[in-house]
């Protein structure tokens, strides 16, 4: 197959740290390459370089054999790239169909002025949304999709400018099994049209479901690229971290003490209907759904972030009728949240103060911040999580998964009691998940509850003692780990009843 785009010799250095070093990577028309490493091995940055965002310090970047140059991204728009980011960036405060042609939109031409041409715009989301399976109204507001559905909504949108090339980067973070069957049909499609895909993931199983080629990137260099058929899992794994894994779901058996929180017929909104459960020390409950479910939105409103609600909230034994995002803070319950960073960072600020900002009086003494003291706790977290910076780098410079990572370690700075955590491992490599995974386990096996939210099936099937399945904002059965299998939990998610 001829290279319908090359990347050669890509080197790119920020301060001292040399992120590319003499990077080559090439991807066929029509084909999906997927592209692939741990945190902080450079892909994405590579990727950014072709998006317009970054500058090669040096290089050259060739499509269908000439030289080009992409100095915004703009630029990459015109030159037929486009690019599905990790982060969600929409305009939360517009509809579906402003964020989809927002500075691209079709234009009436009469002679005395040029009108944007609405009836066309939205025809066209229509025919877009209609093709994915989303019911949704393309004047709907971003602002009320769940995050899986506002990924459909980033994906519609390169589609809709006939991109020659594009980049995905981590696109099925948010989706569900059907969903990622939906998109992967999509990409089947654009491949028949030509269009070349850049696939950028952790879930390996989709690698070797979706890509044509594969590329490894570790520390900056590409340390292996083949065909797909030529490696399995083990080998990428290996190729990836230097390493082999042996567990990826090391659940642990934690004898479960008593109950911390339970919630008994919470209804919000038109949203949530009468949904009950229970959870205690040492417990690892995950709830699952398809986007829309309504997973998050229980999350939030038990977090204090929504509401008012019906029904009662018990945490240790006290009823909460109502409750706020500081009064939860107080009693122990916290919301890791996984996919919005905007929700749990402050990106301009250093790791060392995003850390320390949920429990600031174990680093302050009569009223004044002790910057050594912070500097100690946040390294102490940075070397648990394996999160790859120092205190003192600006969290906007960190890649997605480490910005996860200090999330999470910002709540274990708080010693949080109840902690709802959202897509625990979207975004981040195989070797960080395990890491994950043993952050749990300490947590639990210290007494701490885990709710665990996700979208991934088997880390539910994998890591929780018991699932909840939710559809429509109902609660469609909570299930023994073991009871039931993935097929299983996507038939009731579906809103199949036992």
């Amino acid at each position: 197959m001829n290279n319908f785009l090359e990347m050669r010799k890509i080197t790119k250095q920020f301060n001292d740290n040399v992120v590319l070093d003499q990077v080559d990577f090439c991807a066929g028309k029509g084909q999906v390459h997927a592209l692939i490493g741990e945190n902080g091995a450079g892909k994405s940055t590579l990727m950014k370089i072709l998006a317009g965002l970054h500058m090669p310090d040096s290089g050259d970047i060739l499509i269908e054999g000439s030289k080009v140059a992409i100095n915004s991204p703009k630029q990459a728009q015109e030159l037929g790239i486009a690019m599905i980011y990790q982060e969600i960036r929409l305009f939360p405060d517009l509809n579906i169909t402003e964020n989809v042609y927002i500075r691209r939109e079709p234009m009436k031409n009469p002679r005395w002025c040029k009108l944007i041409d609405w009836e066309k715009a939205y025809e066209d989301t229509q025919k877009y949304l209609d093709y994915f399976g989303l019911k949704l109204n393309p004047r709907r507001p971003v602002n009320t999709l769940g995050m899986g559905q506002q990924k459909f909504v980033e994906i519609i949108k390169a589609v809709s400018q006939n991109a020659n090339i594009i980049i995905m980067d981590e696109p099925t973070a948010a989706l569900t099994d059907h969903e990622i069957d939906i998109l992967f049909k999509v990409i089947g499609d654009l491949k028949k049209l030509g269009v070349t895909i850049i696939y950028i993931s952790h879930r390996l199983e989709e690698i070797k479901r979706i890509a044509d080629q594969v590329t490894v990137i570790r520390d900056g260099k590409v340390i292996q690229s083949c065909s797909i058929d030529e490696v399995d899992i083990n080998g990428i794994i290996k190729a990836m971290a230097g390493k082999e894994l042996e567990d990826r779901y090391p659940k642990l058996k934690v004898k479960l003490g008593k109950e911390q929180l339970r919630v008994e017929g919470l209804s919000y909104g038109g949203k949530l209907k009468d949904i009950s459960f229970s959870i205690k020390k040492g417990e690892i409950l995950g709830i699952t759904g398809l986007s829309g479910s309504g997973r998050r939105t229980l999350t939030k409103v038990l977090c204090g972030f929504e509401g008012p609600y019906e029904g009662s909230l018990y945490i240790n034994g006290k009823l909460f009728k109502s409750i706020t995002p500081h009064m939860a803070k107080l009693n122990g319950l916290c919301f890791v949240t996984g996919i919005g960073t905007s929700e749990g960072l402050i990106t301009n600020a250093p790791i060392q103060e995003n850390v320390t900002i949920t429990n600031m009086e174990r680093v302050s003494k009569l009223g004044f911040i002790e910057r050594t003291t912070e500097a100690e706790a946040a390294k102490d977290l940075i070397e648990r999580l394996e999160i790859m910076a120092s205190e003192n780098e600006i969290v906007n410079n960190l890649s997605g998964g480490n910005q996860k990572k200090v999330i999470f370690a910002k709540w274990l700075f708080a010693n949080a009691k109840i902690l709802f955590i959202e897509e625990p491992t979207a975004g981040i490599d195989i070797g960080s998940k395990v890491d994950i995974y043993n952050i749990i386990n300490e947590l639990v096996t210290s007494g701490a509850s885990v709710v665990m939210i996700s979208s991934d099936l088997s880390e539910i099937v994998g890591m929780c003692d018991r699932v909840m399945v939710m559809y429509n904002g109902e609660a469609r059965g909570i299930f023994n780990k073991g009871e039931v299998s993935q097929e299983d939990i996507l038939y009731y998610a579906s809103g199949g009843r036992g």
